[in-house]
């Protein structure tokens, strides 16, 4: 009943976290990612020029201004929403985009890649006159054959953390509450001297014992003896020799 007590609550909020993960994976829809490639190729000498402009088309391939150049037809969506399922991207310095298109169907994920992959490519070649690039398509992109999210593992390890997480932080508010953090984790405790001591001598206070009895400031215990008066009748009666 002890180890119940104990490990009870933490080993219950950590099977919590890897239930809510696990339910996490088998319940979200599932999101399937295509990526289809795009380099950028300079007509001067200069390369600079063409990872420059693969820059500024990557801001420009997810607008719908620009995906209305392309002539493959899009998913069953409208243009504006379709800005949402494609994401561009590119390492500096090197003149190569990368577009990925995201979607419920493995299907609508290609669909959206290669759609802003020939959008970006009819655009530059209409305007390589005046910027002196133009962009080539490299790589179609394929139909997914697995989802991209969710991972069902990473998804069972992320609840697992949080469960240990908040299990820790269950343990640490029960031994506070309790009283039982470590002697050395605790505040130091103050000695009080009482006035009239010695200095530095704490005050030391003892129950129990006569209580007519009465402590001295060092501990002691001492009795008064009774006084005897001078003058009066002594033991048997008689008055007291005069002087």
């Amino acid at each position: 009943m002890r180890s119940v007590r104990l490990f009870g609550l933490p080993l219950a909020v950590v099977l919590a976290g890897v239930l809510g993960g696990l339910c996490y994976g088998l319940l979200k829809s599932p999101t399937y990612t295509a990526t289809a490639y795009v380099l950028v190729v300079s007509k001067s000498a200069s390369g600079s020029t063409a990872s420059d402009f693969a820059q500024a088309y990557v801001r420009l391939a997810p607008l719908r201004e620009t995906l209305a150049w392309s002539g493959a037809p899009l998913p069953d969506t409208a243009l504006a929403q379709a800005a949402d399922h494609i994401h561009a991207s590119a390492t500096s310095g090197v003149p190569m985009i990368e577009l990925t298109g995201t979607a419920g169907t493995p299907r609508q994920a290609a669909s959206f890649a290669n759609t802003a992959a020939d959008a970006l490519v009819r655009y530059s070649r209409a305007h390589q006159q005046d910027t002196g690039v133009v962009a080539t398509l490299m790589t179609r992109a394929g139909v997914p054959l697995s989802p991209s999210s969710p991972d069902l593992p990473f998804d069972l390890a992320v609840g697992a953390a949080a469960g240990v997480l908040l299990a820790v932080l269950a343990v640490v508010a029960r031994a506070v509450r309790r009283g039982t953090i470590p002697a050395h984790e605790r505040p130091a405790r103050r000695t009080v001297t009482a006035p009239g001591s010695a200095a530095g001598a704490p005050e030391e206070r003892e129950t129990g014992g006569d209580p007519h009895d009465q402590h001295t400031g060092e501990g002691e215990c001492t009795t008064r003896p009774p006084t005897r008066s001078s003058s009066g009748p002594g033991p048997t009666g008689s008055p007291s020799p005069r002087t």
